[in-house]
């Protein structure tokens, strides 16, 4: 009778802590999906013209089928999820810092441009244009300019081909947002 009891015992701990560790799980990911897209990351005012020139990309919507591509698509790594969860907790605590200790409106926005492959990852490009290389191959002028890439001859990422990717005219953005592009930080 005792055996009886430890093995229900044990059933009913292994499916509290099963259902415990499920509800938690939902939880991590309905937080990580709340907070990767562009309704959150332009929350904070100095944002602004960042999603303002997000929306008038073509990875903001502003295309044909209407597809969005999320902050997260882009300014996350996706090569693995410990990767991802690491660097989505760096971004959250060096950006929290800056707005909240910082004056993000006296930072250098137009130099930060210029370290775009820092911050955006050619897994995250490469994750939703899976058939770049195939199309590529088949098409002569977009096999050209990516033939080396995929090659590996060149250390070039997306972004310093297509610098304007994801942000159509940020510079302008920018500029109404802050006046002078050329702030010193």
């Amino acid at each position: 009778m005792e055996l009886r009891k430890t093995k229900l015992f044990t059933f009913i701990i292994l499916v509290i802590g099963g259902i415990v560790g499920l509800v938690f799980a939902l939880g991590i990911a309905q937080f990580f999906y709340v907070t990767g897209g562009e309704k959150f990351c332009t929350m904070c005012h100095v944002m602004e013209p960042m999603g303002n020139a997000y929306k008038d990309d073509v990875h903001g919507g502003n295309n044909k089928v209407g597809f969005k591509a999320e902050c997260v698509s882009c300014h996350l790594p996706h090569d693995n999820i410990a990767h991802y969860v690491y660097q989505k907790s760096v971004n959250g605590i060096v950006e929290g810092t800056l707005t909240l200790f910082g004056n993000p409106e006296k930072y250098d926005w137009q130099a930060r441009r210029k370290e775009a492959k820092r911050y955006v990852y050619d897994d995250g490009c490469l994750h939703c244009h899976t058939d770049l290389k195939k199309i590529s191959s088949d098409n002569m002028k977009s096999f050209l300019p990516h033939r080396d890439y995929f090659a590996k001859n060149i250390n070039k990422t997306c972004v310093e081909c297509h610098e304007h990717v994801g942000h159509k005219n940020l510079g302008f953005h920018l500029k109404a947002k802050f006046g002078d592009l050329n702030i010193t930080k």
